[in-house]
């Protein structure tokens, strides 16, 4: 009993306060273990040589993903759009491009429409995750209000799946895990400081060029990618790059 005692203290250290009863046991797994990597720029910079030597097949899901990418974006920067046509047109293009079955949460649609517009006009200066729990609330889902604000502001938010958050974790993440807000914001604060690294930028720039070589030799019109997106590329590259379906 008294080491039982003196172990608990810590486990609970360990899941961040929470006490351990209160958590699921794969969300204690990720909780408490000591993770194998901190995602960093330093551990995304073998991605670079990855797409430069290495092509998903022709006409595979995964090339198709990279093919469509800048025809989703030009969707989402359509002008003239009353705001509740703006998301549920981009909703419904998203969701097809992931791909997932969308359900709306009609109780919340509102909401999710003015996070939608704040979002398009969201700075550095001024990120806000309201605009995230307000989307997923919703579409029921973090990953696809990730993806939706990804392409309304594709400065400022990142993708966010199972895949990448296994690659940041060293561990697969329950879906209770990926069900969490702060889980999102988490990874994404981490990605606006990749962002502010020493050498990101020729990070950055080796990476789209290596992109636009492997773009080339897949037929595909070589296009550019944000500083945000190209984090989240190379950790999604690194994870292995098929489109999870979980």
């Amino acid at each position: 009993m008294r080491r039982a005692r003196s172990y608990a203290p810590n486990l609970q250290e360990e899941c961040g306060g929470v006490p351990v009863s209160r958590i699921r046991p794969n969300e204690y797994f990720l909780r408490s273990q000591k993770y194998r990597k901190q995602m960093d720029l330093n551990c995304l910079i073998p991605a670079i040589q990855r797409v430069r030597t290495s092509d998903p097949q022709m006409g595979s899901r995964e090339a198709t993903y990279l093919r469509t990418y800048p025809a989703v974006l030009a969707i989402a920067s359509c002008s003239g759009l009353d705001d509740t046509v703006r998301f549920l047109q981009l909703a419904t293009v998203v969701y097809g491009w992931m791909p997932r079955v969308l359900r709306l949460d009609p109780n919340h649609l509102d909401d999710a429409v003015v996070a939608l517009r704040e979002a398009r006009e969201t700075t550095d200066a001024n990120r806000n995750g309201l605009l995230i729990h307000n989307v997923s609330a919703c579409l029921r889902s973090v990953v696809g209000a990730s993806t939706l604000l990804h392409f309304a502001n594709p400065k400022l938010f990142p993708i966010w799946d199972r895949k990448v958050q296994r690659f940041r974790l060293g561990a697969d993440p329950s879906q209770y895990h990926m069900d969490q807000v702060r889980n999102y914001t988490g990874y994404a604060s981490v990605i606006h400081e990749i962002r502010q690294a020493s050498g990101f930028s020729g990070f950055h720039a080796a990476f789209n060029e290596a992109l636009g070589e492997r773009l080339t030799r897949l037929e595909i019109p070589p296009y550019h990618l944000t500083e945000v997106r190209s984090v989240e590329s190379a950790a999604f590259e690194l994870a292995g790059n098929e489109i999870d379906e979980a």
